[in-house]
């Protein structure tokens, strides 16, 4: 299944390019413009808790900003995922519709990273101090655990733009949803979680223009709409044993998806019109 997931995932992103060129470059634009921001409140004269507070206060911003962007992209990652061509006056009518669900996604994206800077290297010095003194385990505890917290946060954060998407619910369930689906599928979340960030460092490397947060959005949305086929198996099958349920037919669940792909080889993708 996640084979396929791959195969899919890059043709639709290749397929549609030009509009995610379109959507990632003013993103990541926004990214480094953010970044430079944060670095310049970090790096204030006036006081180091002014520059703290300047950094956290721009982080939110950004995220804030960024999160409405990223769930604006949410209606044609859902068109790609389903084979239909996105447009990208959607990503600017959604725009509006997408300020509070993107906010509070900005929130608790801004609340991990702020956890991330300031939490874990808080205990971490109680756990091993700079000044050689004894330091205390319990330190090495909380550090452990605002890690673990924050990485489980962050696999399951990444549901949210898909339910959004391809389920129509309110920031709430979608939440919910999202830690569901990620402890219900770890692994799979771990695997998706790993292309993203791949897709991230491509992005970074590329500046945008050939990776981003809409092939991020995309991965994410393609992701959840095959795996939604195994609750969709289970719902008509409800009498199965644990055991069973873990033998998902994945060969039948996808056939449909194989068909609308088609046979998909590297000639193809770069010379379409020879095929």
């Amino acid at each position: 299944m996640f084979g396929f997931f791959l195969k899919k995932n890059f043709c639709n992103i290749w397929d549609n390019m030009i509009h995610t060129i379109f959507v990632n470059l003013p993103m990541m634009l926004l990214s480094i413009l953010g970044y430079f921001f944060c670095s310049r409140m970090a790096s204030l004269q006036e006081g180091r808790a002014l520059g703290n507070l300047g950094l956290m206060i721009s982080i939110i911003i950004c995220c804030m900003v960024w999160g409405i962007l990223y769930l604006a992209e949410g209606e044609n990652a859902a068109r790609i995922a389903k084979y239909d061509a996105p447009k990208y006056k959607v990503f600017l009518k959604q725009i509006p519709h997408c300020i509070k669900d993107g906010i509070l996604l900005g929130l608790c994206n801004a609340v991990l990273i702020l956890a991330v800077l300031v939490s874990i290297p808080y205990y971490f010095k109680i756990w091993m101090p700079m000044d050689g003194s004894e330091g205390n385990f319990i330190g090495f505890v909380m550090m452990s655990c605002v890690f673990w917290v924050v990485v489980i946060a962050s696999l399951a954060i990444q549901w949210n733009l898909p339910i959004r998407s391809l389920m129509h619910n309110n920031f709430r369930k979608c939440l919910k949803k999202s830690f569901i689906i990620f402890f219900d599928n770890p692994f799979f979340s771990i695997g998706v979680a790993l292309v993203n960030l791949f897709n991230l460092i491509f992005a970074i490397l590329t500046m945008g223009i050939l990776d981003g947060p809409a092939t991020i959005a995309i991965t994410s949305t393609n992701a959840l709409k095959l795996r939604l086929y195994k609750y969709d198996w289970l719902e008509v099958n409800p009498g199965l044993t644990k055991a069973q349920r873990r033998q998902v037919p994945w060969e039948d669940l996808l056939q449909k998806d194989r068909h609308l792909l088609g046979k998909r080889s590297f000639r193809s993708l770069i010379f379409p019109w020879k095929e």
